[in-house]
């Protein structure tokens, strides 16, 4: 590219330097461009700001209609008693009824209390309630012949339609047709319905609450069954009383009979076993039977001890203690040994065989008898002793031995008896405390049966009451007020999910991808129509708000405001032609020649807003060789041109596309800073692409609240295949309830200039 070529911008190309993707991937495959769904905490905000007014009026059409209804409903009046269950009866005697067994046993607070809550709400109680009052009975039913020729028809149908209607009809009908038993089941139903349980929190209280049209029947329904249920518990404490009493009495008899049965048993089995006290004869026989245990015990120790004797006796005779300690074998040995000693001396002098050593050597011989005597004498009497108390020992051992196994055989004996006796025993025992312990609690159960006590009682007694309880008017008016806000706010944000149109600016970024380089308010057209406002006061809202689109302009690209500039939008009635005149006098107020084409050869709407017709145009320029100054008209605005669409053509399109509109927008052709051209829609029609085609910038138009996305998805996807990329987009008719989010176009220093009245739609 030359050097003179760099800030050359071709037509068509200003939005290829911000965004160079085609739609097909641009607008349906890049995040930005992405339908973002998602709800915040403002979005919220916004829609029911929104839609208030629906919200307002839903709450308040539900509200009357609440309270209405609240005023049609009879009066109903609400009598309330409370009164007092306690556990346990107060006790007047220390005796125990017969109905509850409070030993070893601790009831649950809860399942007690929920007990009688369920007690005061059963049928039966209300059974009673309605005998006691006397309600009315007699309710006229019309009779139901069993013969019904209808409903025998349908019994004996037996096909698969006769078998669902009869099934549906014994849903529908009753089975007993007895009128009597239905109207008392009728009252008896009204009755349940009308009285209703609250428990007290954190209390043994029960509020009774009894609902009806007439205040002293109110009142008197509630007392009654108040006390009825009061007389029933104490029936039912009686009867259970009663109850103790008879079943006390019978096995009473029952264990009396047992106990005369069991005495006679133990007395014929001690007459016949001889048994005076059982108990001494067993201590005895035992005591006898461990005194020869333990006698038999010392006998087998002196035993052993005197065989042990026996044995060693035998074992040591040489070497026994008599031995050692026998005089006479001392005196033998001495003499011995003193004959020897003069037998020696001798044998000195005489010769063996001389008679006196003859006579020595004969008396020494004989004390050795005498000695061998001896000790033979006290080994036989040494192992004699010990013999014989060694039998003496073995023979006490096996008396005391079979004494024993005799005594030990006795209390086997006795034990057996004693087993028997005992169990005869303690079956006489058992039998006579058992029949003692019924004795006590039939006298007890006849004494405490006779107090009346109870365990409920009467707090506050219920008055007839005053004022209505039912219909509630504060109530059911908070009531509807809420379902009316709640139906509202459904309502309103159903309205706004079928609501497809960008509403906010910040939504043109997130949806389109574009930048928003304007936003237009919607203004008062009472007084002034816009166009007034734009060029006769400069301080109104619309001024300001086209002057800040002028100024997002110039910095839209590096050259300033594009040159030409194709001003489009989706469908018709946007704002894009009050648009176009507003750029090109906003452009023309900086001293810049603007000339303002009017490009919508279909609906031409330029002329208007300068009170001129469209005889003289741009189809005459572009369907001959006129020079563009011949079709070009002044204004009263200084530096601002115009030209009108001309008479419509039959196929503007093909206009468009010949070589005359280059000619017009080419800048060697004409003497204009600034070209502003009003297009047609895209949809639907070809001409603002081919424009959008021979353009510097394009400018976007959308509605507030009005244009679909789907539109504007789909518009931009035209212009984007035809390689038209949008320099940004105008959210135009923005209304004045954006200023709560930050996009007020009334400044503060002009003022409000929107007030209430017809806003534009031009």
């Amino acid at each position: 590219m030359k050097q003179g070529d760099e800030n050359k911008v071709e037509p068509g190309s200003a939005l290829a330097l911000r965004q160079e993707t085609a739609l097909s991937t641009n607008v349906l495959q890049s995040p930005a461009l992405t339908l973002d769904d998602s709800l915040h905490l403002r979005d919220l905000l916004r829609i029911m700001l929104k839609r208030k007014w629906w919200i307002l009026s839903a709450a308040v059409v539900v509200t009357i209609i609440a309270v209405l209804q609240t005023l049609m409903q009879i009066p109903i009046y609400r009598a309330t008693t409370t009164i007092q269950i306690e556990r346990n009866a107060a006790r007047v005697v220390d005796y125990k009824d017969g109905t509850t067994n409070t030993e070893g046993y601790a009831y649950d607070e809860r399942e007690f209390l929920a007990t009688q809550y369920e007690l005061l709400r059963s049928k039966a109680l209300a059974e009673r309630v309605m005998e006691a009052l006397a309600l009315d009975l007699e309710r006229k039913r019309p009779a139901r012949s069993a013969e019904d020729p209808e409903a025998a028809d349908v019994a004996e149908r037996d096909d698969f339609i006769g078998k669902i209607t009869a099934t549906l009809r014994k849903r529908r009908e009753p089975s007993v047709k007895d009128t009597q038993v239905l109207d008392r089941e009728s009252v008896i139903g009204s009755l349940r319905g009308s009285v209703s349980i609250e428990p007290v929190r954190n209390a043994r209280l029960v509020r009774i609450h009894a609902d009806g049209a007439d205040p002293t029947l109110a009142a008197r329904v509630v007392n009654t069954w108040a006390q009825t249920y009061i007389s029933t518990n104490l029936e039912r404490r009686f009867e259970a009383s009663s109850y103790a009493k008879t079943f006390l009495e019978q096995q009473l008899a029952k264990t009396k009979e047992k106990l005369e049965q069991s005495e006679l048993q133990l007395n014929q089995y001690t007459r016949q076993k001889q048994i005076v006290n059982v108990d001494d004869k067993v201590n005895l026989t035992a005591q006898n039977l461990q005194e020869f245990t333990g006698a038999l015990a010392k006998a087998e120790q002196e035993r052993i001890r005197a065989e042990a004797n026996y044995d060693e006796v035998r074992r040591n005779l040489a070497n026994s203690k008599e031995l050692l300690d026998s005089k006479t074998l001392s005196v033998f040995r001495e003499n011995k040994a003193r004959l020897e000693a003069e037998y020696q001396d001798q044998l000195k002098i005489y010769k063996p065989g001389f008679p006196k050593m003859l006579q020595l050597q004969s008396q020494i011989e004989e004390i050795d008898k005498r000695i061998q005597s001896e000790i033979v004498a006290i080994k036989n009497s040494i192992e004699g002793s010990a013999r014989a108390t060694f039998e003496a020992a073995r023979t006490q051992e096996t008396q005391l031995r079979s004494r024993a196994d005799f005594a030990k055989r006795n209390v086997l004996e006795q034990q057996d008896q004693g087993i028997r006796y005992n169990i005869l025993k303690r079956e006489v025992d058992t039998n006579r405390e058992i029949y003692n312990g019924l004795l006590q609690r039939l006298k007890e159960v006849g004494i405490a049966g006779g107090v009346g006590t109870n365990n409920i009682s009467v707090v506050d007694k219920a008055d007839v009451p005053l004022f209505p309880y039912k219909p509630d008017i504060p109530r059911s008016a908070g009531i509807g007020l809420l379902l009316g806000l709640m139906a509202g706010l459904a309502l309103a944000f159903l309205l706004e999910y079928l609501d497809d149109s960008i509403k906010f600016p910040d939504e043109v970024e997130r949806f389109t991808g574009l930048a928003l380089l304007g936003v237009i308010p919607m203004v008062n057209t009472v007084r002034e129509t816009p166009r007034e406002q734009i060029a006769t006061d400069p301080r109104s809202a619309l001024a300001e708000a086209y002057r800040s689109l002028r100024t997002a302009l110039q910095f839209s690209t590096a050259r300033g405001a594009p040159r030409t500039l194709v001003i489009t939008s989706c469908t018709k009635n946007e704002g894009k032609s009050t648009t176009s005149f507003a750029c090109a006098l906003a452009l023309s107020q900086l001293g810049k020649r603007v000339l303002l084409v009017d490009g919508d050869m279909r609906n031409p709407t330029m002329h208007k807003l300068f009170n001129g017709d469209h005889a003289v145009g741009l189809s005459n320029l572009l369907s001959s060789e006129l020079d563009p100054i011949a079709v070009t008209r002044t204004t009263e605005f200084k530096n601002l041109f115009y030209i009108s669409s001309g008479p419509l053509p039959p196929n503007p399109a093909e206009l468009l596309s010949g070589g005359q509109l280059e000619k017009l927008l080419a800048p060697t052709f004409t003497v204009f800073d600034h070209i502003v051209i009003d297009a047609p829609p895209i949809m639907g029609i070809a001409d603002a692409i081919i424009l959008c085609k021979h353009v510097d910038a394009t400018l976007f138009v959308i509605e507030s609240s009005s244009t679909r996305k789907t539109s504007i998805r789909n518009a931009l996807k035209r212009l984007h295949q035809a390689g038209a990329h949008p320099l940004g987009a105008v959210l135009s008719k923005l209304p004045s309830s954006a200023s709560l989010y930050g996009y007020d176009a009334n400044y503060y220093y002009y003022g409000s200039e929107a007030s209430a009245g017809k806003l534009s739609r031009a």
